[in-house]
């Protein structure tokens, strides 16, 4: 099916012009990528071949005839089955069927506890939101909205297992019975998340048992940084950035938006908006902070730097020396190890460039003392921490924008204590989240735990460390467990159960409890069989037990929040209080006095720096590797690669050329016959193509460690000489990869379930002892190939001035300075023909402004519904791309996962699509004039990024509706374009002629087959179905479930609106009934109706930290934040009719084709230092494809 062609204006042709781009093919534009824009949908996602399209009239009755004679052979079995609706036996007075109950929890975390609200239906924890109302409550990760998935996981450890091998609890009771007795020396290794029973029991534990001791380890947590600390400022400290008071932040390889949370992105992004953060204020450029960047790799803290600059890994530390000693700060070996002329000038064009840029920054970081904080990635070195933390005294950051806490884990072990203090006669318990025989890199753990006594594992997966024990024991998701823990600023919150251990898990504090309890036992009075009074063993009790009796992690919990430092004079009311809230008040840690801390001089060591280096991270969907089994976040894709389901080696333009990849990628289709492209093999193209056949490059990596085939993509913005590979992956294949363990989908002891089989490669295999940076890697080019599923040209939106950005500097355009002020008034300008398109005013225009404008009684408004008008905003100015939007949705509206499969036709299920821009200028240039100097390298390695999420925007003048044969998709009364699904027949004409192409449609039933099974959805009745009942118990009772041949997309949460609506008409109720009178004599305004402003909150909205979604009802003009994001205010014209002021920011994209949307952007205001080299190309990234 052809794409419907849309007439966008020309693209500008200036010198000045910006060049953008999503993927190396639309950069080189390819034959392939042509081609693919000129087709509506992917390759393979459902066209006729060519021999179907050629069927004769005998052919069709062929078919059609067989087709019926094969329909008689299931007729008895056409019925839907009948099922019943099954009564409780007893209702719960609060439980009413359909409507949810909110709880107050917490997930525990390494870097600080999220605290929730969590979403039940029946007892079923159905969705997670942030809990506004705690303390540090603002915003919930794409991680954390995903782990109510892994709590319905059908294949999560149900079974106790010993050596591999299934076992009775009983067996195992009587191991753990032999241990309490003797009071057996125990090593315990817990995960980095800091709860304070968690800490009681250890002090208890280790009494009762001689000889204990405790440890941490989780393998993501920056070892060297909490090792430095400790060092530093105290053993169990930790430092956490108020960036509500940074204005200046140098970050040098920390992720603090992403992957290496230090502090609370919502604060970042209110000092992003510069006074304006509820739009009451324009924003101000002296009120804005300033983030200059120095990374690998594209990072999401990358994506938002105002400078930024590439440098290998191991460059950091010779940057951070740089900067100290530009400070003032004395730097060991700095003379002899720091940055030679040829480095700097290889990362920044000249040396002269590279110092300038340097000075620059830290003179801006000194003109911000105390309100300017300089960080450090938690996976690098000593060497570099020590320097960061020099820096920060010389700028006075602690007790400013740094404050570092005394956390509750002082006394615990490292995981390289452990490997040197385990001896023959300990047992260990492995209790914590990690997976060490997988993630821990080297042999020593390994010896270690073969050399133990015993080994026991607690966890909620069969992974490798669980087969690697002795002991296995199915552990209890925090969903299902009491608890408590420490949010990163230290407040005291509750972890509280919503529903009983669906396998009977049992959880951390359960072991920890009642190994102490039973080390209390009198063994000796043991009674004999056939007593008449018998006095028998205990046993293990997880979740309420069978007799009923509460969770022995309950009276612990109650037992620590009554001790003195937490107990007050209400007793039980005040832990019902913070039970309710989720938190304890005024519970926070205490800080200490960082400056005062001694510490010796930072030093720096002579590296080579000159061979290839491999820069190991954390993934954005599997992070460490425990998500390996969640669909949700497998399929949404990487941030910044748009790779799902996969990892890859990322390198820049620059080294794939070097290493012969760039050019040789392969675009197989050997499953379609579509007569497009026809079958091309080894074509020379810079594309990696797409559909079934899409397939990567492959490289053979060697390290002193080990070998590993891994296919490469193509990173932009990626440091030379260097290549980033994300952990986690890899931990179970049934073909044969390297370094993989065998497992079989169909195993039910596997480490992995169906969703992570085959899924990645195992990056740890090349670590050895060298942590997260590895030297002198040879790399080399094979002739394999693997395939990919990379969906940045997935329903791919054409048009002009789509991410619209501007900068706090003057910029030059056709020879003169355009001012901030300037920039700002002419955002809706940026579209080429925007300033000559109508105004979205359809369903807004006030009376006087009809046709019939001279007759009084025919002039209206045209607004069906006078009380609710919905509408949306997104910031592009605090969007940082983070996938938190897209799994909300997905929890909320019960989207599938489709599995790798149909995710590299174009067939995922998505309704938030997080559109990837990067955008460079096509010149070079300087402060005094633009030099036509033509440099496509520059332009490949120093790009800005630009996320824009896009989904259905509920177009006024909507294009789809038009074209629908069955009126399955009509407009709303309240400006919604809603969707009928009984009604849809699954024409795609809708899809067709969607210029944003937030349509999405249900090739197969994903929701009743198994996806990731492959090529099970192609087997129709006979393929398997989804595993078990559990994943239908996350389901979201208020959205319909779509099945094959239904088009779907987002719907403002209706179901949400719809909720609030019924709530307020309640309200309007009782004011008949404080009225005491009738209710035919009570009049009920329209106001009484509508739903107060901003208490709704749609999915998306309600899990953005960065406060970037704004949501409402736009005829409030007086409350809702949506309305002020929109517009500035009303004004009359000459005629005496009202007109709409439009915030200057917001926009429409694609406003040029007359739909009219509701949704609206603002655009990114870049604030970068007009003293630096590279300012002068910064805030210009506005991006247009097509």
């Amino acid at each position: 099916m052809s794409k419907r062609v849309f007439h966008h204006p020309e693209a500008p042709s200036d010198d000045s012009g910006v060049s953008s781009w999503r993927s190396v093919g639309e950069l080189e534009r390819t034959a392939s990528f042509r081609a693919h824009v000129e087709r509506e949908f992917p390759e393979g996602s459902g066209h006729l071949s060519e021999e179907d399209q050629k069927a004769t009239r005998r052919s069709f009755m062929k078919l059609m005839g067989a087709s019926s004679a094969l329909s008689g052979l299931t007729l008895v079995s056409c019925r839907r089955p009948e099922s019943y609706i099954v009564p409780y036996k007893k209702a719960p007075e609060w439980v009413i069927p359909g409507k949810p109950l909110y709880y107050a929890s917490t997930r525990p975390r390494a870097e600080g506890s999220v605290p929730l609200v969590v979403t039940t239906y029946e007892g079923r924890p159905t969705t997670l939101a942030p809990n506004g109302g705690h303390n540090d409550g603002c915003g919930a990760d794409a991680l954390t909205q995903a782990s109510v998935l892994n709590l319905y996981d059908p294949k999560r450890s149900r079974n106790f297992l010993r050596k591999g091998k299934k076992a009775s609890q009983r067996e195992f009771e009587r191991v753990l019975g032999s241990l309490a007795r003797e009071g057996s020396k125990l090593a315990v290794i817990v995960g980095e998340d800091d709860s304070p029973t968690r800490n009681r029991l250890k002090g208890e534990i280790e009494k009762a048992y001689p000889g204990s001791k405790f440890y941490s380890y989780e393998a993501l947590c920056g070892e060297a940084r909490r090792r430095v600390e400790g060092q530093v400022f105290g053993q169990g400290t930790q430092t956490v950035v108020d960036f509500s008071r940074a204005e200046r932040i140098l970050s040098l390889d920390c992720d603090f938006l992403g992957i290496d949370a230090t502090g609370s992105a919502s604060d970042f992004s209110r000092k992003r908006q510069g006074g304006g953060e509820d739009y009451r204020e324009d924003v101000a450029a002296d009120a804005m902070n300033r983030l200059y960047m120095v990374e690998s790799a594209f990072s999401l803290t990358g994506g938002m730097a105002d400078h930024r600059m590439r440098a290998k890994p191991s460059q950091m530390a010779a940057v951070a020396a740089q900067v100290a000693t530009e400070l003032g700060v004395k730097v060991e070996g700095y003379d002899s190890a720091g940055l030679s002329s040829e480095e700097k000038a290889e990362l920044l064009g000249s040396a002269e460039n590279f110092d300038s840029w340097i000075q620059e920054c830290v003179a801006d970081l000194r003109a911000h003392e105390g309100n300017a904080v300089v960080l450090a990635g938690s996976r690098h070195g000593e060497e570099l921490q020590r320097i960061v933390i020099a820096i920060n005294r010389k700028i006075g950051s602690y007790g400013n924008s740094m404050v570092v806490y005394e956390t509750g884990r002082a006394d615990y072990g490292t995981i390289a204590d452990f490997e040197a203090e385990v001896d023959g006669e300990t047992t260990v318990l492995l209790l914590g989240p990690a997976n060490p025989l997988f993630d821990r890199p080297g042999e020593q753990f390994k010896r270690k735990l073969k050399r133990a006594k015993l080994s026991i594992h607690l966890g909620v997966r069969t992974d490798a460390t669980a087969l690697g024990c002795d002991w296995h024991i199915p552990a209890a998701h925090y969903l299902e467990s009491w608890g408590d823990t420490r949010t990163a600023t230290g407040t005291y919150s509750l972890i509280q159960p919503m529903i009983l251990p669906l396998y009977g898990g049992f959880s951390e504090l359960e072991i920890l409890s009642q190994l102490l309890s039973w080390r209390e036992f009198d063994w000796e009075s043991l009674s004999s069989e056939g007593a008449e009074d018998p006095v028998v063993a205990p046993t293990l009790i997880a979740g309420e037990g069978m007799g009923k009796e509460p969770s022995p992690a309950l009276a612990e919990v109650r037992k620590t929040f009554s001790l003195p430092e937490n107990a007050n004079d209400d007793g039980d009311v005040a832990w019902k209080e913070a039970l309710k809230n989720g938190y304890l008040q005024s519970s926070s840690y205490q800080s200490v006095d960082a400056d005062g801390a001694e510490d010796s001089a930072p030093r720096l060591s002579v590296t080579s720096r000159k061979s290839i280096e491999i820069n190991f991270l954390p993934d954005a969907s599997v992070w460490d590797g425990r998500y390996i089994d969640n669909g949700w976040l497998q399929e949404a894709p990487d941030p910044i690669s748009k790779l799902s389901w996969d990892n890859a080696a990322l390198v820049s333009p620059k080294t794939a050329k070097k290493l012969g990849v760039y050019e040789s990628v392969e675009q197989l289709e050997p499953e379609t016959n579509i007569p497009l492209l026809g079958k091309v093999k080894n074509a020379p193209q810079p594309s990696i193509g797409e559909g079934k056949g899409a397939r990567a490059p492959m490289v053979l990596i060697k390290t002193g460690a080990g070998r590993m085939e891994i296919p490469v993509l193509v990173a932009f913005g990626h440091a030379d000489d260097c290549i980033s590979i994300a952990l986690g992956y890899g931990q179970g294949a049934s073909d044969g990869r390297d370094g993989v363990p065998f497992a079989r989908e169909d195993d039910p002891l596997a480490p992995v379930s169906a969703v992570g089989l085959n899924t990645g490669f195992n990056a740890n295999q090349l670590r050895g002892d060298s942590g997260f940076i590895c030297e002198a890697v040879s790399v080399k080019k094979i002739e394999e190939r693997y395939p990919v599923a990379l969906v940045q040209e997935h329903n791919a939106m054409n048009g002009r001035a789509l991410a619209r950005e501007i900068s706090t500097n003057d910029v030059e355009h056709h020879g003169h300075k355009v001012s901030f002020e300037e920039q700002v008034a002419k955002v809706r300008e940026q579209g080429p023909v925007d300033s000559h398109a109508p105004e979205n005013v359809s369903l807004y225009k006030r009376k006087g402004s009809t046709t019939w404008e001279s007759d009084k009684d025919k002039q209206d408004d045209l607004i069906g519904d006078k009380i609710h008008q919905w509408g949306m905003t997104i910031d592009l100015n605090t969007c940082v791309g983070c996938n938190a939007c897209l799994i909300a949705c997905q929890a909320e509206n019960n989207i599938p996962i489709v599995g790798k499969e149909q995710v590299a036709m174009g067939r995922e299920m998505h309704w938030v699509r997080m559109d990837r821009y990067f955008a460079a200028p096509m010149t070079e240039m300087d402060e005094e004039s633009y030099k036509k100097v033509p440099t496509p390298e520059w332009v490949q390695q120093n790009p800005e990024m630009i996320p824009q999420p896009v989904s259905c925007v509920q177009c006024e003048n909507a294009p789809c509706e038009t074209v629908c044969p069955v009126n399955a998709t009509v407009h709303s009364e309240e400006g919604l374009n809603t969707m009928a699904y009984n009604r849809c027949i699954g024409t795609r004409y809708c899809a067709n002629n969607c210029p944003y192409k937030a349509r999405r449609f249900n090739y197969f039933d994903y929701n009743k087959r198994n996806p990731v099974i492959a090529h099970n959805l192609y087997k129709g009745p006979f393929g398997e179905k989804q595993v078990g009942e559990a994943p239908h118990l996350q389901r979201n009772p208020n959205v319909s479930v779509r099945m094959r041949g239904v088009m779907e997309k987002c719907t403002y949460c209706v179901q949400r609106l719809e909720s609030a609506k019924i709530k307020q008409k309640q309200i309007g109720r009782m004011k008949t009934l404080r009225a005491g009178q009738n209710s035919t004599n009570v009049k009920i305004k329209p106001e009484d109706l509508r739903v107060k402003a901003d208490s709704i909150k749609v999915a998306c909205q309600d899990a953005c930290e960065a406060n970037s979604v704004s949501f409402g009802n736009l005829l409030d003009k007086e409350d809702a934040q949506v309305w002020r994001a929109k517009y500035k205010g009303e004004k009359k014209t000459k005629s005496g009719a009202v007109e709409l002021i439009h915030n200057p920011r917001n926009y429409d994209v694609l406003q040029y084709i007359g739909t009219a949307p509701r949704t609206s952007y603002l655009a990114r205001v870049k604030n970068p230092n007009p003293s630096m080299p590279d300012a002068v190309y910064r805030g210009l990234a506005t991006i247009s494809t097509g």
